[in-house]
């Protein structure tokens, strides 16, 4: 549904007569605050479980979607759709990543790789619903029909095992929960190998919902229909969905860097979505959509199994509400900075040429952590898991305290 917000780019600035980059920024509200919500939502996960955390963001889909029908202006809708939605998006999100990441070890590549593949499913089927309910209902109708799917995640949390990475229970007294976050905190934002990572998810963030955004309008400019728009995504779904199942397969079995196979992706997508600027034949797109989703689908699954491999499941919640925090930056302001730089030059093939930049710039960082074989083996997760499992009533036993400050003793 984040993705799918291209096809309702174009009726909108022609509803409200806005510009590219003041259309931009509902997108990238919705899609940005998915991100930055992460930590807040590990948080909330860590104190009352992942079905509490997710049927209260399927809630808020739902809500928000639903008083984006009534919206008498484009700026209503950076709160409804923009704030209220993404706020839901975000929490949904980490739930469903945190979940499997704690359910499977041995094969944890390939079960992300299958979790996620819904995201694929739904680059699949909502560009089309999209595309059919705009032409027959109008957008505010539209709205109304994607609040009825999104209310659905209600089901899903229902039914979901109420896990927490922390393993604490809900009796721990509230003192012992906030120890234990701050060293929590503590010990993920000192791993510099994690910082180095964030530093190349901020750069391919800038430029992730860029070519969702801006190829619609690239497209028709080329001469593509409506249609041929919506068979790109469609393609770019399937192509999401098969390439990270296949790709997860091939890290867990040869056990290739997870690092070096993300940076390879990043340089791939980088080089291809420069090229794309420069394409006229509506097959070309369609190969750029297979690209594209083989692409973002592997940017996205191999995110929180690389975090794990860097920080074990303990600190996964944590960590991963961080790395997503600083994905979710980049992605607020990395549509608008296109738009703007489409707006100004007046030309909208520029923002390819500037998201292909970041896109190798994020590959460029992500070279930069020391590629250790461990990291296939997520051994680290046997460190932490040993240093983590230290605990009594949620403070972990490695702490102890100076000058009235608890902190971590690095020498355990």
């Amino acid at each position: 549904m984040v993705t799918s917000f291209c096809v309702m780019y174009s009726e909108l600035r022609d509803q409200f007569g806005s510009g590219a980059a003041e259309t931009s920024w509902v997108a990238s509200l919705s899609s940005g605050l998915l991100l930055v919500i992460g930590p807040a939502a590990g948080i909330l996960e860590k104190r009352f479980g992942c079905r509490v955390v997710a049927m209260t963001g399927s809630t808020l889909i739902g809500v928000g979607m639903v008083a984006s029908t009534f919206v008498p202006s484009l700026y209503w809708l950076y709160l409804t759709y923009g704030i209220i939605t993404g706020v839901g998006f975000g929490m949904v999100h980490l739930v469903a990543t945190v979940t499997v990441n704690l359910t499977f070890d041995k094969r944890r590549s390939v079960a992300i790789a299958i979790g996620s593949s819904g995201s694929g499913c739904g680059n699949i089927a909502i560009p089309w619903l999209t595309t059919v309910w705009l032409e027959e209902y109008g957008w505010r109708q539209t709205f109304l029909l994607l609040a009825g799917i999104g209310i659905q995640g209600l089901v899903c949390g229902a039914i979901i095992g109420n896990v927490h990475t922390s393993g604490e229970s809900h009796g721990n007294h509230q003192n012992a929960d906030r120890l234990s976050l701050r060293a929590v905190v503590t010990e993920v934002l000192k791993t510099k190998t994690f910082l180095i990572f964030s530093v190349s998810g901020f750069c391919t963030s800038l430029a992730y919902f860029v070519p969702y955004v801006m190829v619609p309008e690239l497209a028709k400019a080329k001469g593509l229909s409506s249609t041929d728009v919506a068979l790109i995504f469609t393609v770019s779904g399937v192509s999401s969905i098969l390439g990270r199942i296949l790709i997860g397969f091939i890290v867990d079995i040869t056990h290739i860097s997870r690092i070096c196979t993300l940076s390879i992706a990043l340089l791939i997508g980088g080089i291809s979505t420069i090229g794309c600027a420069f394409v006229y034949d509506k097959w070309l797109f369609i190969a750029y959509g297979v690209i594209l989703g083989v692409f973002t689908g592997t940017f996205g699954f191999l995110q929180s199994v690389i975090v794990v491999d860097l920080l074990g499941t303990k600190l996964l919640g944590i960590g991963f509400g961080f790395l997503t925090l600083f994905h979710g930056i980049a992605v607020i302001i990395g549509p608008p900075i296109a738009g703007w730089i489409s707006d100004i030059t007046s030309n909208n093939t520029v923002p390819f040429v500037y998201a292909g930049c970041l896109f190798c710039l994020g590959s460029l960082f992500a070279c930069a952590i020391k590629t250790r074989a461990d990291f296939c083996e997520s051994k680290n997760d046997m460190r932490t898991e040993s240093q983590t499992s230290s605990y009594q009533d949620g403070v972990p036993l490695n702490l102890y305290r100076r000058n009235n400050n608890f902190v971590f003793d690095t020498k355990l």
